[in-house]
């Protein structure tokens, strides 16, 4: 038999199919909270990405048009300063020195020893040139001001008596004392080339001019990497394999009387047991105003010299933000006066270490 629902039943039903669409249609409204809104690629949160920074150009002389873009011929990324790296409770960011990002994926944070590049650290796959593609050469001596050596293959060693020269995209392999060799003269440039020493090779430059910068530089085969003296900066380079003998005291980088000197964002190498990956030593005069940031170091003695050779201490030295592997023999740094440290990270682990 039927029955019929008394009247208040079906307004309790009514109410309660109103209550349950209200509630799709505004969640809040029931106790959960409100749902996001459907966002397209270009809105909504965004990852944190460095900007580059656009490439510069030199002129040849005075009234002449600007050299060719830095990267034409050559086949290496580009890479620039500041790598990703995990900042721990305990360490600091690295400065970042100049605009810079990794061209490649960084895919790892630590044993950045083992492959550089997945860290955003130069290495072979984005530094130097490519030397099969350069046309072959023989020693070049430059004497012009502005001049530009590029895209050449050089079996022997470039000397440069002039200013604001350009060495660009290049290979020079050389059994000279110096396969690349700054005399005299001001600002030289030396970017995206590699540098390979054989036989005698004492260093790979030496710029005994005033104010170098080298740029994004595979360097191998020599005692020691570079020479620095006044003004000068070595960024985004590669220093490895260095020649060693029963008498070699292999250092990376080195100074030994200067001011103002920049080493940023390389990659040095110096498993020998022998002095350093960087050293600056009074040896011939005093030493100010010294940046040392942002490297991957792995080796020496000691990995970092900062000491009097008999000109007083160094003064004004910064070693911040690096990353140091496990390869020296007594510490990471020897020192006397005052060094600032800070922000530098064991590569094994990532976390903050000290002196």
């Amino acid at each position: 038999m039927l029955r019929h629902k008394p009247a208040w039943a079906a307004a309790t039903v009514a109410g309660l199919a109103l209550i349950v669409a209200a509630g799709l249609a505004a969640p809040h409204l029931m106790g959960e909270p409100p749902r996001p809104a459907a966002m397209d690629n270009a809105g909504g949160l965004h990852s944190h990405q460095a900007s580059a920074r656009p490439d510069t150009q030199l002129d040849r002389q005075a009234g002449a048009g600007p050299i060719s873009n830095a990267t034409a011929g050559s086949s290496r990324p580009r890479i620039q300063h500041v790598h990703k790296r995990r900042v721990h409770p305990s360490a600091q960011p690295s400065p970042s020195g100049g605009a810079s990002v990794v061209s490649g994926p960084v895919t790892r944070h630590t044993d950045c020893v083992a492959s550089p590049h997945a860290c955003g650290f130069p290495d072979a796959t984005n530094t130097g040139a490519n030397c099969s593609a350069l046309a072959p050469s023989g020693p070049v001596t430059v004497t012009s001001n502005g001049a530009v050596v590029e895209g050449k293959n050089i079996n022997g060693s470039v000397t440069v008596q002039a200013s604001n020269v350009t060495i660009r995209n290049d290979c020079v392999t050389s059994s000279g004392i110096y396969p690349v060799h700054f005399v005299s003269g001001s600002n030289l440039t030396v970017e995206d080339t590699t540098i390979t020493g054989t036989g005698g090779c004492l260093r790979a430059v030496e710029p005994a001019g005033s104010g170098a910068v080298m740029d994004r530089l595979n360097v191998s085969g020599c005692e020691d990497g570079i020479q620095m003296y006044d003004h000068d900066v070595l960024e985004n380079s590669y220093i490895h394999d260095l020649a060693f003998t029963s008498s070699s005291h292999n250092d990376g980088v080195q100074q030994n009387g200067g001011r103002d000197d920049v080493v940023r964002h390389n990659t040095i190498f110096n498993p020998h047991n022998q002095t350093s990956c960087v050293n600056f030593t009074t040896d011939f005069g005093g030493i100010s105003n010294i940046t040392i940031t942002g490297n991957l170091l792995n080796g020496g003695n000691y990995t970092v010299y900062s000491r009097s050779g008999g000109n007083g201490d160094p003064a004004g030295v910064s070693v911040t933000g690096n990353q140091f592997g496990g390869a020296d023999v007594y510490g990471l740094l020897s020192d006397d006066g005052s060094v600032t440290w800070s922000g530098n990270v064991s590569d094994a682990t990532g976390q903050a270490i000290g002196q």
